[in-house]
């Protein structure tokens, strides 16, 4: 089978293919060019990097963060204590970095600050901590290890100052002012309740208020009392009354006879006579005759009903009467105290209404007065450990304390290694690049071009026109790659 055209371009490809052996020995073959360009690019740069890096020296002051409920800071700007550990400590930590803390401390040193000298503040000062550690690392580089140890303390101190005098408050706008102006909210708030109670015409809202509740829950149990009693009498006296309809007003009081003096008069006179006679003398026999007769008269009831009558009111009905008449006065009595107790029911109603109506904003004024007035309570005590803690010294008594100053070090440090050994891997990747190129431009313009084959005609051709099904057991060609001569010449050379 003939190739085509396109199969000696596709050959002419592969041949100017590269792969690592191919790279490796281009390399090799440029290896004194490589190492001059090397040579040519790291020593400038090598030394102008030894000579722009100069050593620094480090100086570093550690602080403790003290977690004190009672201490106002670091608590105090939590709101509370709502700040949690990591919020406080990295609180603490932007304060001491802030750019305020820099230039309070040139202005105590200097009295002025430069933005320059900010700026190289800026660019030394440095702080760290460790992760769930409760200390502040304070560090400062510069050339000169006295230097560097004298403003890392220097800045620490202005932190401390300040923290005290921002947490704590200041001479304007601090603490004090603004319990000069809470105390002035008190009062406000103080006068604002008198004058409500005044206008109102109470004395205290409180008792008043439990003393009306009182006094209209005691009317109502009265009154509830008297219409019970004057229903109870007025039912009571109902029942007398349908009880009297039965009983008669006047009865007969006694009926008077003198058969009964008769026969006592005989009585006596035969214990007269049986005193002076024997039992069977005349005058005791007639008498006890008369005494027998009288006996058997009244027990026959012949003297019954007769004599002189006597009549009267019966004491029975009188007293019924007495009691029906003493239950309707007692019925109208608390009739009347009912509608008395009524109308004292109605003013106390209205009086609790009232306080009731007022409760909303007495409880507003009150609220006013609570909070304005704890608040300058709370506040008084904050100006006063201000106070204390603006005249202590940095650092004493405090929830920050130093735990070691910075002291000048020994050991400097610099880059220099580090930056000759940049500038040395840059050169060699420049040169090995640029020895590559140059060695793959050779390769190419030594590489001789192919021969390109004439095309033949389908007529003049012996061989079979190809199926065009594709054949699955058809063996597949396989390109063999020639390799580049530069390859020879490299094993020319071993």
């Amino acid at each position: 089978m003939t190739s085509t055209p396109s199969d000696s371009t596709a050959d002419g490809r592969a041949r100017r293919e590269l792969d690592l052996v191919d790279l490796v020995a281009i390399a090799w073959t440029q290896r004194l060019f490589i190492i001059l360009i090397t040579l040519l690019i790291f020593i400038p740069l090598a030394a102008a990097a030894y000579l722009s890096l100069t050593p620094t020296y480090t100086a570093g002051s550690r602080l403790l963060v003290i977690m004190d409920d009672e201490d106002l800071t670091p608590g105090a700007a939590g709101a509370g204590g709502e700040f949690m550990f990591d919020q406080i400590m990295q609180s603490e930590a932007d304060l001491l970095a802030s750019e305020e803390v820099k230039r309070r401390m040139l202005v105590a040193l200097t009295g002025d600050a430069d933005p320059e000298q900010l700026k190289t503040l800026g660019e030394g000062f440095a702080v760290s901590r460790a992760p769930n550690a409760s200390f502040l690392i304070a560090t400062f580089k510069d050339a000169d290890p006295v230097v560097a140890a004298n403003t890392v303390n220097a800045i620490v101190d202005a932190y401390l100052r300040y923290r005290v005098e921002l947490l704590t408050g200041g001479n304007e706008g601090g603490v004090q002012a603004r319990l000069d102006a809470a105390e002035r909210d008190a009062r406000t708030a103080q006068t604002a309740l008198r004058a409500f109670l005044a206008d109102n015409d109470i004395t205290d809202f409180e008792t008043e208020l439990n003393s009306a509740l009182g006094r209209l829950a005691d009317i109502q149990g009265r009154k509830l009392g008297a219409d019970a009693d004057a229903a109870q009498a007025r039912a009571l006296a109902q029942a007398l009354q349908d009880r009297l309809q039965n009983i008669p007003q006047t009865i007969e009081l006694y009926v008077e006879n003198s058969v009964t003096g008769q026969l006592l008069d005989l009585q006596v006179r035969q214990a007269e006579l049986m005193a002076r006679y024997q039992p069977d003398a005349p005058p005791v026999v007639a008498v006890q005759r008369e005494i027998e007769a009288l006996e058997r008269f009244v027990e026959e009831g012949r003297a019954n009903g007769q004599g002189q009558r006597r009549t009267g009111v019966n004491p029975i009905w009188q007293e019924l009467e007495s009691s029906r008449l003493q239950q309707e006065s007692q019925a109208a009595g608390q009739m009347r105290l009912a509608a008395s107790l009524n109308a004292q029911l109605r003013d106390a109603r209205t009086e609790v209404d009232r306080l009731r109506d007022l409760q909303s904003e007495y409880d507003r004024l009150t609220r006013a007065v609570a909070a304005r007035s704890a608040a300058a309570d709370q506040l008084s005590v904050q100006a006063a450990d201000a106070l204390a803690r603006r005249e202590m010294p940095p650092g004493g008594a405090d929830a920050i304390r130093i735990v070691s100053r910075a002291t000048p070090p020994v050991q400097a440090s610099s880059k220099r290694k580090l930056a000759v050994m940049a500038v040395g891997v840059l050169a060699g990747g420049i040169a090995l690049l640029l020895g590559l190129i140059r060695g793959y431009v050779i390769t190419v313009r030594d590489e001789p071009a192919p021969r390109r084959p004439e095309p033949q005609t389908r007529a003049e051709s012996s061989e079979p026109e190809p199926d065009p099904t594709p054949r699955h057991d058809a063996p597949v060609r396989t390109r063999q790659r020639t390799p580049l001569p530069v390859l020879a010449r490299v094993s020319d050379t071993r």
